[in-house]
């Protein structure tokens, strides 16, 4: 990763920190995982090139799972995240993503972007222990 991936990586990092209160990956693993021949992110920038929220997938053959999705909360409640799917889901392919069962408005946002609920992992989450959805949309 060049210079300017060293810093995107940084302000993804510090909206996982600002989104999740302490984030669930390192520095080094969001870097690591940037690095992956196998994802993508998508950011949203400021004009000033600051990343304000980003979407992030892997891809298998023709399936993209989504395996993050934040935006920073200041910004909020703008239809940034809206944004950051639509320029995904304009692909081919099949998507996928898993969400907690208590995180009612990213259920809602991906329902209301044709996402539907397949399968539950029961007590897949841990702090609190917590059950995911899968959830899938094919076009």
């Amino acid at each position: 990763m060049n210079t300017d991936g060293d810093a995107y990586a940084a302000m993804v990092q510090a909206i996982l920190v600002d989104v999740y209160d302490s984030a669930p990956w390192t520095l080094a693993q969001t870097v690591s995982d940037m690095n992956r021949e196998e994802t993508n992110y998508y950011l949203a920038l400021e004009a000033n090139e600051t990343v304000i929220g980003f979407l992030a997938t892997s891809i298998v053959m023709d399936e993209i799972e989504i395996t993050n999705l934040a935006v920073s909360r200041a910004y909020q409640h703008q239809g940034i995240a809206s944004l950051l799917l639509n320029a995904l889901l304009n692909q081919d392919g099949k998507f996928f993503l898993e969400v907690r069962n208590s995180n009612q408005k990213a259920r809602q946002l991906y329902e209301k972007h044709g996402f539907e609920t397949y399968f539950i992992r029961r007590n897949y989450y841990q702090n609190p222990n917590e059950d995911a959805l899968l959830m899938k949309r094919e076009k």
